[in-house]
């Protein structure tokens, strides 16, 4: 899934991803009421497991990976 930018700085997004946001979008707008707010506990936890941990998306994945 590959992510590039137009001249206007404007997100390009891949077909796979486009199919799952339009399905979001489609899924927020006619159950607008099953959304939650993110809590401060929530984001604690996801901290807490994740840590320190550094993800460099501009790296092409090894061949294995792809």
């Amino acid at each position: 899934m590959k992510k590039d930018a137009n001249d206007a700085g404007t997100a390009i997004i891949s077909s796979p991803e486009n199919v799952i946001l339009d399905c979001l979008e489609r899924d927020i707008a006619a159950h607008p009421e099953r959304l939650q707010p993110i809590t401060a506990e929530q984001v604690r936890r996801v901290q807490s497991l994740v840590g320190d941990v550094s993800v460099e998306l501009d790296t092409p994945l090894p061949p294995d990976d792809a």
